[in-house]
């Protein structure tokens, strides 16, 4: 019995990067269009802003979505280590799997898809989704607010200095939190299958580095806005002592 690993997550993943191109290049043209009309000086500002603001749309749009593909169906494509595990056991597996008859009735698996998953599963799998969406939110509002307050001729605001490192707080928790959900999914996922008795799924805890390394730059980025706002206010200050004696 060979289980084929299914091209679906390459062909979804291609099509979410030809969608976000698209999606790039219609931002930048509209907010080109639109600074020429208004003959607005920031442009790159504009665009940043714009693309910020859509950001946070998607993201939204992200858990809805989300939500409808994983707790709407009962079908979950198994990923990552917990993939490449069923993958090399599958001589212990003694759940049905899919033949030119179709899809066997309950849990089966289908090349790297578990139909009939379980329902709590895919709610583990979707709320590890949702932090990893909250976090994308939260970085796109972070820069969503400080290209506007840029713009405002304001951009050592107090506000943008605490938001970034509100943002720094929230992506290094949510990012890793619902990777250990989702990596906690995909285990009961692999578990819900029949194995022989020698063969139990192993849970691998698999956390990448990226979202610390964001969250010290957004920690730095609030120092150093707060440093800015200090400096301006200062010079402020200066400034009308100075008016005081001449």
């Amino acid at each position: 019995m060979l289980i084929q690993l299914s091209n679906g997550d390459l062909f979804a993943g291609l099509s979410m990067l030809v969608l976000v191109l698209v999606i790039v290049g219609l931002i930048t043209a509209f907010s080109i269009a639109r600074a020429r009309r208004r003959g607005s000086t920031t442009l790159a500002l504009d665009v940043t802003r714009n693309a910020s603001f859509v950001m946070v749309g998607l993201t939204a749009v992200g858990v809805v979505m989300s939500g409808l593909t994983i707790l709407g169906s009962p079908r979950i494509t198994l990923t990552g280590s917990t993939r490449d595990w069923v993958h090399d056991r599958q001589d212990s597996l003694l759940s049905p799997v899919c033949d030119e008859k179709g899809v066997p009735d309950g849990v089966a698996l289908c090349g790297s898809v578990v139909h009939d998953a379980p329902f709590g599963t895919r709610l583990t799998i979707y709320l590890g989704a949702v932090l990893t969406l909250v976090a994308w939110a939260a970085i796109a509002w972070a820069i969503y607010n400080a290209t506007r307050r840029a713009g405002e001729r304001d951009p050592f605001h107090g506000s943008v200095s605490r938001t970034f490192g509100i943002v720094a707080i929230i992506v290094v928790t949510t990012v890793p939190m619902g990777q250990v959900l989702d990596q906690i999914g995909m285990t009961l996922t692999a578990r819900s299958l029949k194995w022989t008795p020698d063969a139990e799924v192993p849970f691998a805890l698999e956390v990448t580095l990226w979202p610390f390394a964001v969250a010290v730059g957004l920690f730095a980025l609030s120092a150093i806005f707060r440093y800015g706002r200090q400096l301006q206010d200062e010079a402020a200050r200066l400034q009308k002592e100075t008016e005081g004696l001449v």
